[in-house]
C-alpha cells in the first residue's frame, strides 16, 4: 500500500499502483483549489467575488461539477458557501484552527441564480465566495483511479474501487464494496470548538443535523460524497430522500446510534454501486 498526505488528509493507494501520477494530480488540485493559498486559483477568482471572470479549464469544469451537484440536491450542496464557511470560523487550514472555542456567526448564502457559467467565463451578478471543496477531493479521489487503471484510491476514507474492498464504517463494522464509490460526510471530522463545515444554505451556519455521519454507496466517489453531504443536511429526511434516488445510505447518530435506509438493508453486506 503507498500512501501520501494532500488536501488536508491522508491519501492510500492500493498496493501494486503506482503513485507517482496520482500525487501529481492531487497536489496540482490543492493547489489550484485550496482556500489557504493564497496563489490557489480559487483565490484569485474570490478576490473579485462579482461580475464576468475568466477561468482555467480545469477550473471551469470542477465548477460546472459542483453546480450540477447544487442543481441535483436543490441547492444544498453548493459552490456559494465561501462566506458562511470564513464566517463560522473556517478562515485557516483546519490544523492550525485555534483549540479554544471559535466566534460562528451567520452569513447568508447566495442564491445559484447569482452564477452563470458560459464556457470558461464566469458571471456573478452578487458577491459569492466561492468553495469547490464540496466536489473537489472526491472528484479527484475518481480521476486518479482512472489513472491507475484499477484498484482502488481513497482520501480521507472517501474511496472509488474497481473491485470488490472490504471498508471499516463510522461507529463499528464493515461493508464490502463491489465497485464504485463509497463516501461518509461527517460533522465529526473538520470540526472545531463552536463549529463544523457543514453549513446548512438555509441559515447560512454550520448545520444542526442529528446525523454524526453519513455513508452513502454510488457509482463514484463524487457522487457518494454529494449525496452524503446533502442526506446529512436533510437531518430526518436524509433516509429517504436517499432512497427515493436508489442510494444506499447508513446514518450515524449524534448519540452513536446506527441506522440505515431502506436500500442499503436491500444491498448490504454487498453493496454494488453501479
Amino acid at each position: 500500500m503507498n500512501g501520501f498526505r494532500s488536501m488536508g488528509c491522508s491519501v492510500l493507494v492500493s498496493d501494486g499502483t503506482a503513485p507517482a501520477g496520482v500525487i501529481a494530480l492531487f497536489e496540482e488540485r490543492d493547489r489550484r483549489f485550496s482556500r489557504f493559498l493564497p496563489s490557489s486559483e480559487l483565490n484569485c477568482v474570490n478576490a473579485v467575488p462579482r461580475g464576468l471572470i475568466a477561468l482555467s479549464e480545469e477550473f471551469a469544469s470542477m465548477l460546472s461539477l459542483a453546480l450540477d451537484a447544487a442543481r441535483a440536491t436543490g441547492g444544498l450542496v453548493t459552490p456559494a458557501v465561501g462566506d458562511a464557511l470564513h464566517a463560522a470560523g473556517y478562515d485557516r487550514d483546519f490544523d492550525v484552527l485555534p483549540a479554544a472555542e471559535v466566534a460562528v456567526e451567520p452569513a447568508r448564502v447566495p442564491s445559484l441564480g447569482a452564477l452563470r457559467l458560459r464556457g470558461r467565463f464566469l458571471l456573478r451578478s452578487e458577491d459569492v465566495i466561492l468553495d469547490l471543496n464540496g466536489v473537489v477531493k472526491a472528484k479527484t479521489v475518481d480521476d486518479a483511479l482512472a489513472l491507475a487503471g484499477e484498484g482502488w484510491v481513497s482520501a480521507g476514507g472517501d474511496i472509488a474501487t474497481t473491485g470488490s474492498l472490504v471498508v471499516g464504517l463510522p461507529g463499528g463494522g464493515t461493508v464490502t464494496l463491489d465497485r464504485g464509490g463509497l463516501a461518509t460526510s461527517s460533522v465529526a471530522r473538520r470540526a472545531w470548538n463552536g463549529g463544523h463545515h457543514l453549513i446548512d444554505p438555509a441559515t447560512g451556519a454550520p448545520s444542526t443535523t442529528p446525523w454524526r455521519d453519513v455513508t452513502v454507496a454510488a457509482a463514484s466517489c463524487v457522487a457518494a460524497d454529494v449525496a452524503a453531504k446533502a442526506a446529512l443536511l436533510l437531518g430526518p429526511a436524509g433516509p429517504s430522500w436517499l432512497d427515493r434516488r436508489g442510494l444506499a445510505g447508513r446514518f450515524v447518530a449524534r448519540t452513536g446510534a446506527v441506522t440505515a435506509n431502506e436500500t442499503w438493508h436491500q444491498l448490504a453486506p454487498g453493496l454494488i454501486a453501479a
